[in-house]
């Protein structure tokens, strides 16, 4: 048997109608990515570290799971279905930015669920979807007090900023000096602190007590903040 008499016999056995899934089996494999899809969208929702949860996204990690699901049931056994699959998914281009690098893990997390359950291996998707929840709970647990902030203040000369800084040294944990913009009309400071057991009180005295007119607390991860 030659190369030409293995090809010749997979274009028959996929014109033969072989290795059809029935209707129960479809639902079987399209039930399970969405009962894992949904298992993924709670761990997801539950572990985002980020500041603007996007709900579309998590949704999307379902459709994810469903549709590799059906494309692995499709070409399974179909060499030319096989073939034409992958002569259309070469022409797709994915635009959408991904921002946070763990939303790439969920996203192959999802394809691989697809792929599993595709091919009836319910066994290895479930069992490593809970591995995989162990894994990333135990690497993103954290502690609120020990989330950063930007702190941006400004005031309208060095005699306050000398006064102003030595008091949030003081009243924070951690102190770092970001950024400095010197003006005619004001000085303008940006810093990363961490706060002493979640206390942020210290904004109202710089207002108050040392003339700064301007005192703004961020919350930031990765590339987007929100105040």
């Amino acid at each position: 048997m030659n190369f030409s008499d293995i090809f010749q016999k997979s274009f028959l056995a996929a014109d033969s109608g072989m290795e059809r899934y029935t209707s129960i089996e479809i639902i079987v494999n399209m039930g399970m990515s969405f009962l894992l899809g949904m298992f993924i969208f709670y761990i997801y929702r539950n572990t985002y570290q980020g500041v603007l949860y996007q709900r579309s996204f998590n949704v999307s990690l379902i459709a994810i799971a469903m549709v590799v699901t059906m494309v692995i049931m499709i070409i399974s056994g179909n060499l030319i279905l096989s073939l034409g699959m992958v002569g259309a998914l070469s022409i797709v281009r994915f635009r959408t930015p991904i921002k946070d690098p763990v939303d790439l893990v969920f996203i192959f997390w999802a394809i691989a669920i697809g792929i599993g359950n595709g091919v009836g291996y319910f066994s290895l998707t479930i069992l490593g979807s809970i591995i995989m929840t162990a894994a990333i709970y135990a690497l993103t647990r954290r502690d609120d007090q020990d989330q950063p902030y930007l702190l941006v203040i400004q005031m309208s000369d060095a005699a306050i900023e000398l006064a102003a800084l030595e008091f949030i040294r003081k009243g924070v944990e951690r102190y770092a000096l970001k950024s400095k913009s010197v003006n005619p009309d004001y000085i303008e400071i940006i810093a990363e602190v961490k706060l002493r057991n979640a206390d942020s009180a210290f904004i109202e005295h710089l207002q108050k007590e040392y003339g700064v007119t301007k005192a703004t607390l961020v919350s930031y991860s990765g590339e987007m903040a929100q105040t």
